[in-house]
């Protein structure tokens, strides 16, 4: 089958190591011994460049002029190096909104307990339907996480409400080891660094769904680093990792179980040293293939797109509410 050397995807993932360059206009990637590979920058809407890939200056001028998103990780897709960002900012009232709504406890509280929510109902929705197909554990947990779901409205207290999401998860990530086939195997959840294959592959779809999440916060004006159930931490985005919170089930939970059970791979081909668990490099652009293809099942472009603009109009009216108060206008249908 003849190898295709030019596409005009809206995503695209390149694995080095390679150098992006501009060829007759277009965005040509190269590999040693390898036919160059063309891209349509006005297609274009995210990269991600993985290991060792070199960028042009007009490649990088190109980038800019299409206001492409990049982002560049590291050789097994875990941790991001950095992000291309353009200097055209016409979103500044909306970053000075969500300054504005985050800067109040009580908005703060509210915004991160419909995260929380929003996390139990994805968490709920998966336990009924591993409940429905026979799975024991479901059932104790599908209890937990109802009693949790009801207190969240009561809570007032950001730091008890950040407690409470983290047992719930403990709970949710004990389902999920149980439902794993053997050999594959899960004893709860471990990030920096993974223990076990499971805990890799987890890490690698939380770490391309945040970088989704990421670019899609940037372009609608949000200030991806300044969260509500996530706090301010110098290098986090925090932003990004409350809107993924809900999305994280559906989306990378599901599809590591579905890879684990259907792709033939095996725990003994992931490598082990001190930087924890990984793929290894053979296989990591199979595993990114398979990643992008459920992405695009799910729908998970226009679900991350409704997600995000849900947060810009939330921000937009929150910031609102005092002004409004003070100048004594109805406030009913800011709700």
């Amino acid at each position: 089958m003849p190898r295709v050397t030019s596409i005009a995807p809206a995503v695209a993932h390149l694995v080095g190591p390679g150098k992006l360059s501009v060829v007759n206009g277009r965005l040509g990637y190269s590999i040693p011994e390898q036919p160059r590979l063309q891209l349509d920058p006005t297609r274009l809407r995210e990269l991600f460049c993985y290991g060792a890939i070199s960028v042009s200056d007009e490649a990088l001028r190109l980038l800019c002029q299409h206001e492409v998103a990049v982002a560049w990780l590291s050789a097994s897709g875990s941790i991001c190096r950095g992000r291309l960002v353009t200097g055209r900012d016409p979103t500044t009232r909306l970053r000075m909104a969500q300054h504005r709504a985050l800067a109040i406890v009580t908005q703060q509280c509210e915004f991160a307990r419909g995260i929380v929510s929003a996390k139990f109902d994805s968490q709920l929705a998966a336990a009924r339907h591993f409940q429905r197909h026979g799975h024991r554990m479901a059932g104790s947990v599908l209890a937990q996480l109802n009693a949790g779901r009801s207190r969240v409205a009561t809570i007032r207290d950001l730091n008890e409400l950040r407690g409470f999401e983290g047992a719930a998860a403990q709970a949710w990530f004990g389902l999920l080891g149980s439902l794993l086939a053997p050999p594959w195997t899960m004893n709860g959840r471990s990030r920096r660094p993974p223990r076990d294959p499971v805990n890799a592959l987890l890490s690698l779809g939380y770490t391309w769904l945040c970088q989704r999440t990421v670019a899609r916060a940037e372009a609608a004006g949000l200030e991806v680093q300044l969260g509500a159930l996530h706090e301010y931490h110098p290098g986090r985005p925090s932003r990004a990792c409350d809107l993924m919170e809900a999305w994280s089930v559906p989306v990378v939970d599901s599809w590591m179980l579905r890879l684990c059970a259907e792709v033939p791979y095996h725990p003994d081909q992931f490598e082990q040293s001190e930087k924890g668990v990984r793929l290894p490099a053979g296989q990591f652009g199979r595993v990114l293939a398979n990643w992008e293809t459920h992405w695009q099942r799910s729908g998970g472009d226009d679900e991350l797109d409704r997600m995000v603009r849900t947060a810009c109009e939330w921000f937009r009216t929150a910031s609102r509410l005092p002004e409004l108060v003070a100048q004594g206008e109805p406030t009913e249908d800011l709700e």
